[in-house]
Protein backbone atom coordinates (compact mmCIF):
# COMPACT_ATOMS: atom_id res chain seq x y z
CA UNK A 1 0.00 0.00 0.00
CA UNK A 2 3.17 2.13 0.58
CA UNK A 3 3.04 3.07 -3.35
CA UNK A 4 -0.85 4.64 -2.80
CA UNK A 5 0.61 7.26 -0.19
CA UNK A 6 -2.54 8.33 1.37
CA UNK A 7 -5.16 7.56 3.95
CA UNK A 8 -8.24 7.91 1.75
CA UNK A 9 -11.70 8.64 3.83
CA UNK A 10 -14.56 6.96 4.84
CA UNK A 11 -17.12 9.72 6.56
CA UNK A 12 -19.95 7.06 7.35
CA UNK A 13 -19.62 4.20 9.22
CA UNK A 14 -22.73 2.01 7.62
CA UNK A 15 -24.32 1.97 4.32
CA UNK A 16 -28.17 1.62 4.97
CA UNK A 17 -29.20 0.41 1.60
CA UNK A 18 -27.43 -3.14 1.41
CA UNK A 19 -29.28 -6.07 2.07
CA UNK A 20 -32.56 -5.86 -0.27
CA UNK A 21 -33.10 -6.54 -3.54
CA UNK A 22 -33.55 -3.69 -6.38
CA UNK A 23 -37.16 -2.52 -6.06
CA UNK A 24 -39.70 -0.87 -8.95
CA UNK A 25 -40.95 2.28 -8.71
CA UNK A 26 -44.75 2.76 -9.74
CA UNK A 27 -45.01 3.84 -13.64
CA UNK A 28 -45.94 7.91 -14.10
CA UNK A 29 -48.27 9.62 -16.16
CA UNK A 30 -45.08 11.56 -18.34
CA UNK A 31 -41.59 10.84 -18.47
CA UNK A 32 -39.18 13.93 -19.85
CA UNK A 33 -35.92 11.95 -21.56
CA UNK A 34 -32.88 13.93 -21.94
CA UNK A 35 -31.33 12.93 -24.92
CA UNK A 36 -27.20 13.73 -23.32
CA UNK A 37 -25.48 12.55 -21.08
CA UNK A 38 -23.03 14.30 -19.14
CA UNK A 39 -19.82 14.65 -21.13
CA UNK A 40 -21.38 12.36 -24.29
CA UNK A 41 -22.60 14.35 -27.22
CA UNK A 42 -26.13 15.11 -27.37
CA UNK A 43 -28.47 12.54 -29.83
CA UNK A 44 -30.64 13.57 -32.46
CA UNK A 45 -34.47 12.29 -32.21
CA UNK A 46 -35.36 9.91 -35.08
CA UNK A 47 -39.00 10.10 -34.09
CA UNK A 48 -41.74 12.92 -34.25
CA UNK A 49 -44.02 15.07 -31.91
CA UNK A 50 -47.93 12.91 -32.36
CA UNK A 51 -45.92 9.54 -32.75
CA UNK A 52 -46.50 6.69 -30.90
CA UNK A 53 -43.90 4.35 -29.28
CA UNK A 54 -43.33 1.54 -27.58
CA UNK A 55 -41.17 0.63 -24.57
CA UNK A 56 -37.72 0.22 -26.33
CA UNK A 57 -38.35 1.59 -29.75
CA UNK A 58 -35.29 3.80 -30.40
CA UNK A 59 -36.12 7.61 -30.11
CA UNK A 60 -32.65 9.25 -30.61
CA UNK A 61 -29.42 8.59 -32.11
CA UNK A 62 -25.98 9.74 -31.72
CA UNK A 63 -24.73 12.22 -34.14
CA UNK A 64 -21.21 12.74 -32.85
CA UNK A 65 -18.58 10.21 -32.29
CA UNK A 66 -18.94 10.23 -28.22
CA UNK A 67 -23.10 9.74 -28.79
CA UNK A 68 -25.54 6.89 -27.44
CA UNK A 69 -28.50 5.31 -28.27
CA UNK A 70 -31.55 6.69 -26.41
CA UNK A 71 -34.98 4.45 -25.90
CA UNK A 72 -38.43 4.92 -24.52
CA UNK A 73 -38.68 4.08 -21.42
CA UNK A 74 -42.90 3.80 -21.78
CA UNK A 75 -45.26 3.06 -24.24
CA UNK A 76 -46.97 5.93 -25.17
CA UNK A 77 -47.24 9.05 -27.27
CA UNK A 78 -44.67 11.54 -28.35
CA UNK A 79 -46.15 14.97 -27.27
CA UNK A 80 -43.32 17.58 -27.31
CA UNK A 81 -38.97 17.56 -27.80
CA UNK A 82 -38.21 20.96 -26.10
CA UNK A 83 -34.60 22.07 -24.24
CA UNK A 84 -34.52 21.81 -20.67
CA UNK A 85 -32.08 21.61 -18.01
CA UNK A 86 -30.00 18.58 -16.90
CA UNK A 87 -28.69 18.26 -13.28
CA UNK A 88 -25.46 19.54 -14.35
CA UNK A 89 -26.71 22.80 -15.18
CA UNK A 90 -26.63 21.99 -19.26
CA UNK A 91 -29.99 23.00 -21.46
CA UNK A 92 -30.23 19.98 -23.72
CA UNK A 93 -33.42 18.69 -25.54
CA UNK A 94 -35.66 16.48 -23.51
CA UNK A 95 -38.27 14.08 -25.35
CA UNK A 96 -41.74 14.12 -23.40
CA UNK A 97 -43.94 11.43 -23.54
CA UNK A 98 -47.20 10.96 -22.46
CA UNK A 99 -47.07 6.98 -20.98
CA UNK A 100 -50.06 4.96 -22.05
CA UNK A 101 -51.96 3.73 -19.26
CA UNK A 102 -53.71 0.49 -21.20
CA UNK A 103 -50.47 -1.20 -21.89
CA UNK A 104 -50.34 -4.04 -23.28
CA UNK A 105 -47.90 -7.30 -23.16
CA UNK A 106 -46.60 -6.68 -27.16
CA UNK A 107 -45.92 -3.12 -26.02
CA UNK A 108 -42.56 -3.48 -25.68
CA UNK A 109 -39.15 -3.16 -28.37
CA UNK A 110 -36.52 -6.14 -28.58
CA UNK A 111 -32.94 -5.99 -30.35
CA UNK A 112 -32.68 -8.22 -33.05
CA UNK A 113 -30.71 -11.49 -31.62
CA UNK A 114 -26.96 -11.69 -31.90
CA UNK A 115 -25.62 -13.92 -34.78
CA UNK A 116 -22.68 -15.07 -32.65
CA UNK A 117 -21.08 -14.03 -29.73
CA UNK A 118 -17.61 -12.78 -31.67
CA UNK A 119 -15.78 -9.99 -29.91
CA UNK A 120 -17.14 -7.29 -33.18
CA UNK A 121 -20.87 -7.69 -32.55
CA UNK A 122 -20.77 -8.00 -28.63
CA UNK A 123 -19.30 -4.46 -29.63
CA UNK A 124 -21.95 -3.91 -31.64
CA UNK A 125 -24.27 -4.77 -28.93
CA UNK A 126 -22.81 -2.20 -26.00
CA UNK A 127 -23.58 0.20 -28.71
CA UNK A 128 -27.25 -0.55 -30.02
CA UNK A 129 -28.06 -1.54 -26.86
CA UNK A 130 -27.26 1.95 -25.30
CA UNK A 131 -24.85 0.86 -22.49
CA UNK A 132 -23.11 3.62 -20.66
CA UNK A 133 -19.60 3.36 -19.10
CA UNK A 134 -19.91 5.01 -15.72
CA UNK A 135 -16.93 3.96 -14.84
CA UNK A 136 -15.18 6.71 -17.61
CA UNK A 137 -18.46 8.21 -18.43
CA UNK A 138 -18.85 7.54 -21.79
CA UNK A 139 -21.01 4.51 -24.19
CA UNK A 140 -19.29 1.59 -23.43
CA UNK A 141 -18.70 0.85 -26.80
CA UNK A 142 -16.35 3.61 -27.40
CA UNK A 143 -13.47 2.16 -25.42
CA UNK A 144 -13.27 -1.00 -27.65
CA UNK A 145 -13.56 0.45 -30.67
CA UNK A 146 -10.36 1.53 -31.45
CA UNK A 147 -7.13 0.26 -33.26
CA UNK A 148 -5.57 -2.07 -30.67
CA UNK A 149 -8.34 -2.56 -28.64
CA UNK A 150 -7.93 -6.80 -28.56
CA UNK A 151 -4.51 -6.27 -27.08
CA UNK A 152 -6.12 -6.13 -23.28
CA UNK A 153 -4.00 -7.49 -20.53
CA UNK A 154 -6.35 -7.01 -17.91
CA UNK A 155 -10.33 -6.82 -17.02
CA UNK A 156 -11.45 -5.37 -13.39
CA UNK A 157 -15.23 -5.54 -12.53
CA UNK A 158 -16.19 -3.61 -9.74
CA UNK A 159 -18.60 -5.54 -7.68
CA UNK A 160 -18.34 -2.86 -4.67
CA UNK A 161 -17.46 0.69 -4.44
CA UNK A 162 -16.17 2.64 -1.55
CA UNK A 163 -18.69 5.31 -1.99
CA UNK A 164 -20.54 5.60 1.38
CA UNK A 165 -23.65 6.51 -0.12
CA UNK A 166 -23.70 4.17 -3.52
CA UNK A 167 -24.64 0.76 -2.84
CA UNK A 168 -25.93 0.12 -7.08
CA UNK A 169 -22.70 -2.09 -7.57
CA UNK A 170 -22.61 -4.36 -4.48
CA UNK A 171 -26.62 -4.98 -4.47
CA UNK A 172 -26.69 -6.10 -8.11
CA UNK A 173 -24.52 -8.23 -7.50
CA UNK A 174 -25.92 -9.62 -4.68
CA UNK A 175 -29.19 -10.32 -6.40
CA UNK A 176 -28.44 -10.42 -10.03
CA UNK A 177 -25.41 -12.45 -9.51
CA UNK A 178 -26.18 -15.07 -12.52
CA UNK A 179 -26.29 -11.78 -15.12
CA UNK A 180 -23.14 -10.41 -13.31
CA UNK A 181 -20.91 -13.66 -14.18
CA UNK A 182 -22.38 -14.18 -17.57
CA UNK A 183 -21.98 -10.06 -18.62
CA UNK A 184 -18.38 -10.48 -17.37
CA UNK A 185 -17.53 -13.53 -19.97
CA UNK A 186 -18.92 -11.31 -22.46
CA UNK A 187 -16.75 -8.42 -22.32
CA UNK A 188 -14.06 -11.06 -21.48
CA UNK A 189 -14.78 -12.17 -24.78
CA UNK A 190 -14.41 -8.47 -26.35
CA UNK A 191 -11.13 -7.73 -24.44
CA UNK A 192 -9.72 -11.44 -25.07
CA UNK A 193 -8.69 -11.76 -21.15
CA UNK A 194 -8.79 -14.83 -20.17
CA UNK A 195 -8.39 -14.39 -16.43
CA UNK A 196 -11.22 -11.84 -15.18
CA UNK A 197 -10.47 -10.26 -11.94
CA UNK A 198 -13.49 -9.38 -9.69
CA UNK A 199 -12.96 -6.75 -7.37
CA UNK A 200 -14.48 -5.94 -3.48
CA UNK A 201 -13.66 -3.96 -0.67
CA UNK A 202 -11.84 -5.69 2.29
CA UNK A 203 -15.16 -5.20 3.73
CA UNK A 204 -17.10 -7.50 1.91
CA UNK A 205 -15.75 -11.20 2.13
CA UNK A 206 -18.97 -12.62 2.26
CA UNK A 207 -20.56 -11.12 -1.08
CA UNK A 208 -16.96 -12.49 -2.49
CA UNK A 209 -17.29 -15.82 -1.38
CA UNK A 210 -20.70 -16.24 -2.63
CA UNK A 211 -19.88 -15.21 -5.86
CA UNK A 212 -16.97 -17.62 -5.88
CA UNK A 213 -18.80 -20.48 -4.80
CA UNK A 214 -21.59 -19.33 -7.24
CA UNK A 215 -18.86 -19.75 -10.04
CA UNK A 216 -16.95 -23.08 -9.03
CA UNK A 217 -20.51 -24.07 -8.57
CA UNK A 218 -22.36 -23.58 -11.95
CA UNK A 219 -18.68 -24.29 -13.64
CA UNK A 220 -18.58 -22.05 -15.65
CA UNK A 221 -15.82 -21.98 -18.41
CA UNK A 222 -13.41 -19.24 -17.50
CA UNK A 223 -10.56 -18.09 -15.08
CA UNK A 224 -11.50 -15.91 -12.22
CA UNK A 225 -9.81 -13.84 -9.60
CA UNK A 226 -10.74 -11.98 -6.61
CA UNK A 227 -8.89 -9.27 -5.33
CA UNK A 228 -9.79 -6.63 -2.83
CA UNK A 229 -9.16 -2.51 -2.06
CA UNK A 230 -9.75 -0.88 1.48
CA UNK A 231 -13.03 -0.04 1.97
CA UNK A 232 -12.28 3.79 2.02
CA UNK A 233 -13.56 6.97 -0.46
CA UNK A 234 -12.01 6.52 -3.31
CA UNK A 235 -9.87 3.52 -3.42
CA UNK A 236 -12.66 2.29 -6.45
CA UNK A 237 -11.39 5.61 -8.70
CA UNK A 238 -10.20 4.23 -11.50
CA UNK A 239 -7.09 5.55 -11.58
CA UNK A 240 -6.37 4.75 -8.29
CA UNK A 241 -8.15 1.18 -8.71
CA UNK A 242 -5.11 0.76 -10.99
CA UNK A 243 -1.87 2.16 -8.32
CA UNK A 244 -3.48 -0.74 -6.14
CA UNK A 245 -3.62 -3.53 -7.60
CA UNK A 246 -0.91 -2.75 -10.86
CA UNK A 247 1.72 -0.45 -9.49
CA UNK A 248 0.59 1.59 -12.47
CA UNK A 249 0.15 5.59 -13.08
CA UNK A 250 -2.81 6.19 -15.61
CA UNK A 251 -2.16 10.02 -16.93
CA UNK A 252 -2.65 12.00 -20.15
CA UNK A 253 0.48 10.16 -21.69
CA UNK A 254 -0.14 6.86 -20.14
CA UNK A 255 -4.11 5.88 -21.02
CA UNK A 256 -5.60 2.68 -19.81
CA UNK A 257 -5.60 1.48 -23.48
CA UNK A 258 -2.05 1.86 -23.67
CA UNK A 259 -1.84 0.16 -20.59
CA UNK A 260 -4.31 -2.72 -21.73
CA UNK A 261 -6.50 -1.65 -18.38
CA UNK A 262 -10.43 -2.59 -19.05
CA UNK A 263 -12.23 -1.81 -15.74
CA UNK A 264 -16.09 -2.35 -15.62
CA UNK A 265 -19.23 -2.46 -13.44
CA UNK A 266 -21.51 -5.00 -12.11
CA UNK A 267 -24.16 -2.96 -13.65
CA UNK A 268 -22.35 -2.81 -17.11
CA UNK A 269 -22.34 -6.65 -16.77
CA UNK A 270 -25.78 -6.63 -15.86
CA UNK A 271 -26.76 -4.73 -18.75
CA UNK A 272 -25.01 -6.40 -20.84
CA UNK A 273 -25.84 -9.54 -20.37
CA UNK A 274 -29.72 -8.65 -20.34
CA UNK A 275 -28.53 -7.26 -23.85
CA UNK A 276 -27.35 -10.33 -25.37
CA UNK A 277 -29.51 -13.06 -23.37
CA UNK A 278 -32.54 -11.17 -23.82
CA UNK A 279 -32.42 -8.64 -26.68
CA UNK A 280 -33.17 -5.78 -24.09
CA UNK A 281 -32.13 -2.34 -24.37
CA UNK A 282 -31.23 -0.18 -21.69
CA UNK A 283 -34.58 2.19 -20.96
CA UNK A 284 -33.48 2.35 -17.12
CA UNK A 285 -30.87 2.94 -14.56
CA UNK A 286 -30.46 1.40 -10.87
CA UNK A 287 -30.34 3.96 -8.62
CA UNK A 288 -29.13 4.47 -5.25
CA UNK A 289 -31.59 6.68 -2.74
CA UNK A 290 -30.43 7.83 0.33
CA UNK A 291 -30.39 10.41 2.86
CA UNK A 292 -31.61 11.92 5.97
CA UNK A 293 -35.08 12.61 4.65
CA UNK A 294 -36.06 9.72 2.62
CA UNK A 295 -38.62 7.82 4.12
CA UNK A 296 -37.82 4.03 2.19
CA UNK A 297 -34.24 4.46 1.16
CA UNK A 298 -32.88 1.48 -1.18
CA UNK A 299 -31.81 0.80 -4.53
CA UNK A 300 -34.78 1.16 -7.13
CA UNK A 301 -35.34 0.84 -11.16
CA UNK A 302 -35.62 4.19 -12.14
CA UNK A 303 -36.80 4.81 -15.93
CA UNK A 304 -35.12 7.31 -17.76
CA UNK A 305 -36.99 10.76 -17.86
CA UNK A 306 -38.34 10.04 -14.29
CA UNK A 307 -38.53 13.23 -12.17
CA UNK A 308 -36.53 13.79 -9.10
CA UNK A 309 -40.24 14.67 -7.25
CA UNK A 310 -41.74 11.57 -8.81
CA UNK A 311 -38.78 9.63 -7.21
CA UNK A 312 -39.27 11.37 -3.77
CA UNK A 313 -43.45 10.98 -4.25
CA UNK A 314 -42.25 7.33 -4.40
CA UNK A 315 -39.81 6.58 -1.50
CA UNK A 316 -41.50 8.56 1.00
CA UNK A 317 -40.26 11.90 2.96
CA UNK A 318 -40.36 11.78 6.51
CA UNK A 319 -40.44 15.03 7.59
CA UNK A 320 -42.23 17.23 4.66
CA UNK A 321 -41.80 20.70 7.68
CA UNK A 322 -37.77 20.24 7.38
CA UNK A 323 -36.04 22.01 4.69
CA UNK A 324 -33.82 19.34 2.80
CA UNK A 325 -31.51 19.65 -0.07
CA UNK A 326 -32.00 17.01 -2.94
CA UNK A 327 -28.16 15.85 -4.25
CA UNK A 328 -27.95 14.20 -7.63
CA UNK A 329 -24.28 12.35 -6.52
CA UNK A 330 -22.48 11.51 -3.86
CA UNK A 331 -22.46 13.70 -0.73
CA UNK A 332 -18.71 14.52 -1.47
CA UNK A 333 -18.92 15.62 -4.72
CA UNK A 334 -22.70 15.27 -5.87
CA UNK A 335 -24.13 18.48 -7.86
CA UNK A 336 -26.78 19.97 -4.84
CA UNK A 337 -29.95 20.66 -7.18
CA UNK A 338 -32.21 23.89 -7.20
CA UNK A 339 -35.69 21.78 -8.66
CA UNK A 340 -37.01 18.82 -7.89
CA UNK A 341 -38.31 19.22 -11.26
CA UNK A 342 -35.30 18.42 -13.60
CA UNK A 343 -35.57 14.70 -14.64
CA UNK A 344 -32.49 11.87 -14.13
CA UNK A 345 -30.75 10.23 -17.01
CA UNK A 346 -28.87 6.87 -17.14
CA UNK A 347 -25.68 8.08 -15.42
CA UNK A 348 -27.60 9.09 -12.34
CA UNK A 349 -25.75 6.64 -9.97
CA UNK A 350 -26.54 7.75 -6.01
CA UNK A 351 -29.36 10.70 -5.62
CA UNK A 352 -29.54 11.99 -1.79
CA UNK A 353 -32.09 14.18 0.50
CA UNK A 354 -30.61 15.30 3.33
CA UNK A 355 -31.76 17.95 6.05
CA UNK A 356 -30.57 21.36 4.97
CA UNK A 357 -28.73 22.29 8.21
CA UNK A 358 -26.49 18.93 8.48
CA UNK A 359 -25.26 20.31 4.59
CA UNK A 360 -24.97 23.87 5.42
CA UNK A 361 -22.14 25.22 7.15
CA UNK A 362 -20.69 28.99 7.84
CA UNK A 363 -18.92 30.55 5.20
CA UNK A 364 -15.57 29.61 4.38
CA UNK A 365 -12.41 30.81 6.24
CA UNK A 366 -9.00 31.87 5.16
CA UNK A 367 -6.33 28.60 4.87
CA UNK A 368 -4.57 27.58 8.01
CA UNK A 369 -1.97 25.75 5.86
CA UNK A 370 -2.98 22.53 8.02
CA UNK A 371 -1.83 20.30 5.26
CA UNK A 372 -4.69 18.11 5.60
CA UNK A 373 -6.17 18.31 2.11
CA UNK A 374 -2.36 17.70 0.42
CA UNK A 375 -2.38 14.34 3.12
CA UNK A 376 -5.91 13.00 1.58
CA UNK A 377 -5.36 13.86 -2.56
CA UNK A 378 -5.11 10.57 -3.85
CA UNK A 379 -3.31 12.65 -7.09
CA UNK A 380 -0.81 13.66 -5.35
CA UNK A 381 -1.64 17.35 -5.87
CA UNK A 382 -1.77 20.47 -3.13
CA UNK A 383 -5.29 21.61 -3.35
CA UNK A 384 -4.34 24.84 -1.39
CA UNK A 385 -2.06 25.86 -4.38
CA UNK A 386 -4.50 25.21 -7.15
CA UNK A 387 -7.03 27.38 -4.91
CA UNK A 388 -4.77 29.87 -4.71
CA UNK A 389 -3.85 29.47 -8.54
CA UNK A 390 -7.17 29.47 -9.57
CA UNK A 391 -8.59 32.82 -7.21
CA UNK A 392 -5.54 34.44 -8.73
CA UNK A 393 -6.89 33.81 -12.33
CA UNK A 394 -3.52 32.28 -13.42
CA UNK A 395 -4.62 29.43 -15.43
CA UNK A 396 -1.87 28.76 -17.01
CA UNK A 397 0.36 28.22 -14.07
CA UNK A 398 -2.50 25.43 -12.88
CA UNK A 399 -1.49 23.55 -15.77
CA UNK A 400 2.20 23.59 -14.71
CA UNK A 401 0.39 22.24 -11.47
CA UNK A 402 -1.26 19.64 -13.31
CA UNK A 403 -4.66 20.54 -12.23
CA UNK A 404 -6.40 18.36 -14.80
CA UNK A 405 -5.23 15.23 -12.96
CA UNK A 406 -7.27 16.12 -10.31
CA UNK A 407 -10.19 13.37 -10.26
CA UNK A 408 -12.63 15.27 -8.46
CA UNK A 409 -13.38 13.49 -5.53
CA UNK A 410 -14.22 15.79 -3.10
CA UNK A 411 -11.77 14.96 -0.61
CA UNK A 412 -9.71 17.56 -0.23
CA UNK A 413 -13.15 19.57 1.10
CA UNK A 414 -14.16 16.95 3.15
CA UNK A 415 -11.00 16.85 4.87
CA UNK A 416 -10.22 20.77 5.36
CA UNK A 417 -11.39 22.53 9.08
CA UNK A 418 -11.69 25.94 7.51
CA UNK A 419 -14.29 24.21 4.92
CA UNK A 420 -12.63 26.06 1.90
CA UNK A 421 -14.60 25.14 -1.29
CA UNK A 422 -11.64 23.25 -2.76
CA UNK A 423 -13.00 20.72 -5.40
CA UNK A 424 -15.39 23.42 -6.83
CA UNK A 425 -12.45 26.07 -7.58
CA UNK A 426 -10.25 23.03 -8.87
CA UNK A 427 -12.85 21.62 -10.57
CA UNK A 428 -13.86 25.56 -12.60
CA UNK A 429 -9.79 25.80 -13.18
CA UNK A 430 -9.66 22.81 -14.65
CA UNK A 431 -12.75 24.34 -17.55
CA UNK A 432 -11.53 27.79 -17.52
CA UNK A 433 -7.75 26.05 -18.69
CA UNK A 434 -9.40 24.02 -21.24
CA UNK A 435 -10.84 27.70 -22.87
CA UNK A 436 -7.45 28.71 -22.54
CA UNK A 437 -6.05 25.88 -24.44
CA UNK A 438 -8.71 25.83 -27.16
CA UNK A 439 -8.27 29.51 -27.67
CA UNK A 440 -4.31 29.21 -28.21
Amino acid sequence: MGFVGFRGIYPFTKKMTIGADIKQLKPVGFYNVPLKLNNITESEPVVNIGDTVKQGTLIAKPTGKVGINIFSPVAGKVLNIVKKMTPNGEYVKHMLIMRNENEEEDDFVDLPALESMSDINLVARLRDAGIVDNVLNLPSYIKYSYMGARSYKHLFVLCDTTDPNNSVNQTITEFRMEEVINGAKYFSNITGVANITFVFTDSNFKLANKLKKHIMESKKSYDFKIKFIPNKYPFDNPYILTKVLLRKNINEDNSFLKEGIAIETAESCYNLCRAVEFNKPVTSKIVTVDGTNVARPGNYFVSSGYSYQNLLDEVGINDLEIKSQLIDGNVLSGIAQYSTDLCLSLSTETILYMQHDILTNLEENPCISCGKCVSVCPMFLNPTRLDETYINEDYAKLDKLNVHSCIECGCCSYICPSKRYLTQRIAAGKYYDRQRRNRG
